[in-house]
């Protein structure tokens, strides 16, 4: 296990610092209340990765007294919106005694534009909570969200999130950020850059370089606010199904519904799963032995656009045999029957905890757990078939339960790989994330890049990326020295370290 080189005085001259600047009520050092920020999902009970202190901003200046005090001090910081994202960590740092930087205190929608359809979101807005604000704007406006809706808006776009919607690729969505740099310093990108900017989250490039990308699944700044664009409210919404049986028709399937979204027929993220009907929605999880497959899509726009649209998709798949339909259409402003079941819900914007309280009910109540697995491969029949049996292969050896669905993107998937167990046997969750490994070895052996993980597997992960002496990690190490020269941010995030720490840490990985 790596450690922490923060030092005992160091940290107690920190916590004084942070306690002038934020007051005491904003800063948490009892192990007891720390434990609730544990990754929740790891050994319950473990201490492993346990923060040694908590700090909550209220706003920009906090978090700039935050950075300045941790520079002075040099003490990692490990920041979060939300940090409910349990399947990667939660709000757990990668470094143990890292002081962490909780977020949710900064929870202003800053703005709602209906005119040119967007937001601005602190980073502490949930999905929820901008759900909210957009309905009390008259409903107007959808914002894509992902399965769970606790989540940061902004933590989500920048660990590259998905949702069902066309704009369900969230990073693709961001429009200009405003980020503490690692020397306390802010930044505003693209035409953010300038004061008075009447398009900075309408225009979406910059004069120079474009620099969003370095905040992504990044330890090069901390985002205070965000852009995010919005979907105006369609006319009409309808949610399909396709449903077949037998993986032979997956290769036909996907290759048909590949060139419907390139042509832009469907415009949302549909997902490809086993298990599931339209109207048998009650497991909720996808059962990976079940013959029956499907695809779930929507349509959206004016009424005559959308009808027209189903007969186009209907009329694509009408020479692959046994392929069967169901639809049922709405209006966009009638919420109450968008009310269904979880995945049309997904694909009208309205957040939920369906899917997660899906996961208890199908294994262990309370105390389930689930660790992801996220490769991507390109949306090609072939190629899909070929690795939802890679996919089964490598869950073939393990007696627990797994659920796994393939989002459609257009020209790639994203393979959503979950097994789920029980933290509370140790044994049982040391082998699982023991076996995580070995399954990403092999997905990169087979060309597909798993494109993020928890905590525990960033080292191992970030170790794939080979091309040329791993030069893109190289690359990340320059970057980060350059900005982060006495490296407190987030240290280990993505398997980049700071140069104190990368001989001592980097690819020392915790021991399952």
């Amino acid at each position: 296990m790596s450690q922490t080189s923060v030092q005992p005085g160091n940290v107690e001259l920190a916590l004084r610092d942070f306690v002038a600047e934020l007051g005491s009520e904003a800063v948490l050092t009892d192990a007891e209340a720390l434990a609730e920020f544990r990754d929740p999902f790891w050994v319950r009970g473990s201490a492993d990765f346990d923060a040694s202190a908590m700090v909550m901003p209220r706003n920009v200046e906090e978090v700039q007294a935050v950075v300045r005090i941790a520079n002075e001090y040099q003490i990692p910081l490990w920041v979060f919106g939300q940090g409910r994202n349990n399947a990667y960590g939660g709000a757990a740092p990668r470094l143990p005694g890292s002081v962490l930087v909780n977020l949710r205190n900064m929870n202003r929608v800053l703005e709602v534009n209906e005119e040119l359809a967007y937001a601005v979101v602190e980073p502490g807005v949930r999905f929820f909570d901008l759900y909210d604000a957009l309905e009390e704007c008259g409903g107007m406006l959808w914002a894509s969200v992902p399965d769970l809706g606790w989540g940061s808006v902004v933590g989500n776009a920048l660990e590259c999130g998905i949702g069902a919607m066309p704009l369900g690729d969230h990073a693709s969505n961001i429009c200009s950020m405003e980020v503490v740099l690692p020397t306390g310093e802010i930044m505003r990108t693209g035409m953010g850059a300038l004061t008075n900017s009447k398009v900075t989250h309408a225009y979406r490039h910059s004069f120079g370089p474009e620099v969003e990308g370095l905040f992504f699944q990044s330890s090069l700044g901390i985002v205070t606010s965000m852009g995010i664009r919005l979907m105006p409210r369609p006319e009409r919404v309808l949610c399909g199904l396709i449903g077949f049986e037998g993986e032979q028709l997956v290769e036909p399937v996907i290759d048909i519904m590949r060139g419907l979204m390139l042509e832009g027929i469907v415009q949302g993220l549909p997902l490809l799963g086993q298990g599931i009907g339209m109207e048998d929605d009650s497991k909720g999880v996808m059962d990976p032995s079940s013959g029956t497959w499907n695809v779930r899509f929507a349509l959206y726009g004016r009424e005559e656009r959308v009808e027209a649209d189903y007969r186009i998709v209907e009329n694509a798949f009408s020479e692959v045999p046994g392929v069967r339909f169901s639809r049922y259409a709405f209006r966009g402003d009638d919420r109450a029957s968008q009310d269904g079941n979880h995945d049309d819900r997904a694909r009208c914007g309205i957040p939920d905890m369906d899917f997660w309280n899906m996961f208890k009910e199908f294994a262990y109540g309370e105390d389930t757990a689930h660790l992801d697995l996220s490769p991507v491969g390109p949306m090609v029949g072939r190629d899909v078939a070929e690795t939802v049996e890679l996919i089964r292969s490598l869950y073939a050896s393990s007696p627990l339960p797994y659920a796994w669905g393939v989002i459609l993107q257009g020209r790639c998937v994203t393979y959503v790989t979950a097994t789920v167990f029980n933290p509370t046997e140790e044994q049982q969750t040391r082998e699982v994330y023991r076996a995580y490994n070995e399954r990403v070895v092999q997905l990169a052996k087979a060309g597909y890049p798993v494109y993020r993980t928890n905590i525990h597997h960033m080292d191992h992960v970030a170790e794939q990326y080979d091309f040329n002496d791993h030069i893109y990690r190289r690359f990340n190490e320059t970057l980060k020295d350059a900005l982060d020269p006495k490296g407190i941010l987030q240290p280990g995030k993505q398997g980049i370290w700071p140069a104190r720490l990368r001989e001592s840490s980097r690819r020392v990985s915790p021991r399952f």
